[in-house]
């Protein structure tokens, strides 16, 4: 192998990389939205965690935010 096939090799390697991790955090907003239609759809006012953290910065996600975009993943700075 020379240096071209392993830095061919390590560019695919990072593409599936970040393509799991993408798809990872669909399927977490995804999971997370269809339970607070479920608790809206038994009568409920829905699932509204009391606090949340921003996966990217770790920071909480302010309440009033949540209220807006009960799905939101990310605090407001990010």
């Amino acid at each position: 192998m020379d240096e071209i096939d392993v830095a061919q090799q390590n560019d695919e390697l990072f593409r599936q990389s970040a393509l799991r991790a993408h798809y990872a955090g669909r399927q977490d907003t995804l999971r997370r939205a269809k339970s607070s239609e479920a608790g809206l759809a038994s009568g409920g006012s829905g699932t509204l965690p009391q606090h949340k953290t921003c996966c990217d910065c770790g920071e909480k996600i302010e309440t009033a935010r949540l209220k807006a975009l009960p799905n939101a993943v990310r605090c407001i700075g990010c």
